[in-house]
């Protein structure tokens, strides 16, 4: 089959405790939800992004499609965490055709990795600030988004989908997709500086945006896992106990102030790596974040954004991703829909990929 805008893409996002789906019809300003699901995963299964357990994902997957009655095979994955690098380089302006062959030769230098044991990809911004001085003469400079993802994690992505049955066409990346999730409803060019925030299982994905480019992205290692984990320990509690903590459902022998203290203590590490990420971004431009955006299975907890504001000095908000798509009462429940909006941002950032974009 040829591939083209209209091909309808199954956006799959699978994350250290669950996999989500979504699909969205029609195009920018009108999107419909034409499917959203969402199936928990075992602990150990996806550890650090990389799929552990890969029978164990491509069966939950599998699941979730025939539960959700998705009939398109093509599906649009992502990627986070540690394996990903995400850097902004500059290089002396050029033809497109040279630039590619330059990348190539320059991104040795920016990442972390055996060159061999990675996928690179790039975007250029446009010409860079200010102007580099040579031997002979000024040289003008491009800006260009460096992206660059260890196999080992997109293998490990492609291979759970094809087990499920899919095809998959495009790999993105987590902290790129929710940029996509919050453009549904947000002209991002008129934001200002803010900070998108993703509070996840395994990771907590930062990314500034200064007047709607993506200037600083991060994944900081620390996440909701890390709550579960010390509520675990806390109360000497199993897994599925400390996580119906974090909802509000307290055993009778547990103080409800008890779990909070835990639940602050497990967000205070994350929360001052971010503070760190604003401070460097002050630094480097000379700008103040001025409002924050919660997303993640972390922003469903009851007062976290309160709890962010507080400790960061700057307003913050969960971001409600459905607030500008089109939902049928008829399939779907609107108050279940709204819940899963936080937990859904990156699934449904995918599903606004198109596969015309390449």
């Amino acid at each position: 089959m040829f591939l083209s805008a209209k091909t309808p893409l199954l956006a799959v996002d699978i994350g250290s405790n669950s996999i989500k789906v979504a699909q969205l019809g029609g195009s920018a300003n009108k999107y419909e939800l034409l499917a959203l699901g969402v199936m928990p995963l075992d602990p150990e299964a996806v550890v650090d992004g990389v799929v552990k357990d890969e029978d164990h994902v491509a069966d939950a997957l599998s699941r979730l499609i025939k539960a959700e009655k998705i009939n398109t095979p093509y599906a649009v994955a992502s990627v986070a965490g540690e394996a990903v690098i995400i850097k902004k380089i500059q290089v002396p302006q050029m033809p497109p055709d040279e630039l590619e062959e330059t990348i190539k030769k320059e991104a040795e230098q920016y990442i972390p990795f055996d060159i061999d044991d990675v996928r690179i990809d790039y975007h250029p911004l446009g010409k860079a600030g200010g102007v580099t001085e040579t031997a002979d003469e000024e040289e003008e400079k491009d800006e260009i988004l460096l992206v660059a993802v260890q196999n080992e994690i997109i293998d490990s992505r492609t291979e759970v989908l094809s087990r499920a049955g899919l095809k998959p066409v495009i790999v993105d990346l987590d902290t790129f997709a929710i940029v996509n999730a919050l453009a549904i409803s947000k002209n991002i060019n008129e934001l200002g500086v803010v900070a998108l925030i993703d509070l996840g299982a395994s990771f907590t994905h930062v990314n500034i945006i200064i007047d709607g480019v993506s200037s600083f992205t991060r994944d900081i290692p620390i996440g909701g896992n890390m709550c579960t984990q010390l509520l675990m320990s806390k109360f000497d509690a199993e897994y599925e106990e400390a996580e119906d903590m974090k909802k509000g459902v307290l055993p009778t022998d547990i103080d409800k102030p008890d779990v909070v203290e835990v639940i602050v203590e497990a967000f205070e590490s994350a929360i001052d790596e971010i503070n760190k990420s604003f401070e460097f971004i002050s630094t480097t431009s000379n700008v103040q974040v001025e409002h924050i955006f919660l997303t993640g299975g972390g922003a469903l907890l009851h007062g976290v954004d309160g709890l962010v504001a507080d400790r960061l000095g700057v307003s913050a908000e969960i971001f409600d991703p459905m607030q500008n798509i089109k939902i049928s009462r008829k399939n779907f429940d609107r108050e279940n829909i709204n819940r899963m909006g936080p937990l859904a941002m990156v699934a449904l950032g995918l599903s606004t990929r198109r596969f015309d974009y390449f």
